[in-house]
C-alpha cells in the first residue's frame, strides 16, 4: 500500500471510529442515567426496573465493541514494555510486526465467527425475556464495529513493517 494510500487508511479509520466510540459515549452515559434511575427507584420506591439487567448486557456489549476501535487507532491499548524497552529499534519492530500479524489472525477468526453468531441470531429470531429486543441488531454491530479494531491492527502491522524497511 503506498503511504498516501495508507495515510487515507488512517484518517478514514479514525474518523469512524471516533465517531463509533461517541456513539459508545452516549450509550455509557444513557446507562448511567438508567441505573441511577432504577437504584432510586428501588430504594425509594421498592420498584425497581424489571428491564435493567437486559439493557446493561446488551448495552455493555455495543460499548466495548464500538469503543475498541478508536482505542486501537489510537495505540490506547496498556502495552508491558519492560522487556522490549532494552532492544534495539529493529527489534522491537520486528516483534511489533509479529505480534500484530497474531492479532490479526486471531481478530479475523473472532470477526468471522461474530458474524456467524449474527446471522444465527437473526435467522432463530432470538430475542430478550422482558422487553422482547432481537439480538440479532447488537450483534451485527458488534461485527461491524469490530472491523475497524481489525483496520487499527493492520495499520499497525503497516507502520511496523515500514520501520523494518527503513535502513
Amino acid at each position: 500500500m503506498t503511504s498516501a494510500g495508507e495515510g487515507r487508511l488512517h484518517r478514514l479509520n479514525g474518523l469512524v471510529a471516533l465517531w463509533l466510540a461517541r456513539v459508545a459515549a452516549v450509550i455509557m452515559a444513557f446507562l448511567a442515567m438508567m441505573t441511577f434511575v432504577d437504584v432510586g427507584a428501588r430504594y425509594f420506591f421498592n420498584r425497581p426496573f424489571n428491564f435493567a439487567v437486559e439493557i446493561t448486557e446488551l448495552s455493555m456489549g455495543l460499548i466495548v465493541y464500538l469503543g475498541v476501535g478508536l482505542t486501537t487507532h489510537e495505540n490506547g491499548h496498556v502495552r508491558v514494555d519492560f522487556f522490549t524497552l532494552k532492544l534495539g529499534e529493529r527489534i522491537r519492530a520486528a516483534i511489533e510486526a509479529l505480534t500484530s500479524l497474531i492479532a490479526l489472525g486471531f481478530l479475523v477468526v473472532m470477526i468471522w465467527r461474530l458474524w456467524l453468531r449474527a446471522l444465527v441470531l437473526f435467522e432463530k429470531h432470538d430475542v430478550s425475556q422482558v422487553l422482547h429486543l432481537p439480538f440479532w441488531p447488537v450483534a451485527f454491530t458488534m461485527a461491524t464495529a469490530s472491523l475497524f479494531l481489525l483496520t487499527g491492527v493492520f495499520l499497525w502491522l503497516l507502520a511496523a513493517l515500514r520501520h523494518l524497511a527503513r535502513p
